[in-house]
């Protein structure tokens, strides 16, 4: 295993919020799931048991990306600016590991704590599948979505991090993209509908007034309920950004790692 995600897994797990994160978001997600529930089935109507279990399912995977992104930078945008505000981050520089195994490190340290929250909620998630409605496809996919998504949103939070040399600095920055990707992007999209596409359907709408909605993560899950055949153009076009996001921001925390370890 590279040493640093054996280290940044050790500290993780050892730190206080190692077990108060992943309690918390349970709680909060079982909470909103049972909410669901409750509006939906006991609303005094006559309501399949399908329909029960789809409003479970869309409601568990949106709260879940919706707590996900809040908790994406507190994993991802100190990977760095803590071994510069402990003064060890020269000697990580200068030892043995290369600037790729070092972000690797910080990378999959921070996406594994992801995915162990993901597979803790699975459970809750696998709730709708008693009610009927949703089948494996959407659960799968949805995850995959959100790894994806995370996936993507880490890589850029350690970018900031690598810019910076405060945790408060980087994790306000980040967390500044995380609010433009999930809210300024439907702004603009509703904005240029209302002023030029108004009474278009979603077929008709130019390239560059769907362009923002790819940068959403919420919209990239949306996309990912569609049936395996419908997932191609959208999905596919949505995961197409959200790679090539993570590759940059990889790309330009490489190349800020090799010039700080040119200057140390």
């Amino acid at each position: 295993m590279n040493p640093m995600v054996r280290k940044e897994l050790n500290l993780r797990m050892r730190e206080r919020r190692g077990w108060i994160l992943p309690s918390l978001y349970l709680m909060i997600l079982a909470a909103v799931v049972t909410l669901a529930y409750y509006l939906s089935a006991l609303d005094g109507r006559q309501v399949q048991g399908s329909q029960v279990g789809i409003a479970m399912s869309l409601t568990a995977a949106y709260a879940q990306m919706g707590i996900l992104l809040l908790l994406a930078p507190i994993f991802s945008a100190g990977a760095l600016t803590i071994e510069k505000e402990q003064r060890t981050m020269a000697g990580l520089l200068t030892s043995l590991l290369s600037p790729f195994q070092i972000w690797w490190g910080k990378f999959a340290a921070s996406l594994l704590f992801v995915m162990l929250l993901i597979v803790s909620g699975l459970p809750l998630l696998r709730v709708s599948f008693a009610f009927g409605g949703i089948g494996p496809w959407e659960v799968v996919t949805a995850i995959i979505t959100t790894l994806i998504t995370l996936g993507s949103l880490s890589a850029i939070g350690i970018y900031w991090s690598s810019v910076f040399r405060r945790s408060v600095h980087a994790t306000a920055v980040t967390y500044a993209t995380i609010i433009a990707l999930t809210v300024v992007t439907f702004i603009i999209f509703g904005i240029y509908t209302a002023a030029h596409h108004s009474g278009d359907s979603w077929q008709d709408f130019a390239w560059y007034i769907k362009g923002p909605l790819y940068l959403n993560p919420v919209f990239f899950l949306t996309m990912s309920f569609a049936p395996a055949q419908q997932l191609y153009p959208e999905w596919i076009r949505c995961l197409r950004v959200f790679v090539t996001l993570g590759l940059l921001a990889m790309g330009m925390s490489l190349w800020n790692l090799r010039r700080s370890g040119e200057v140390v």
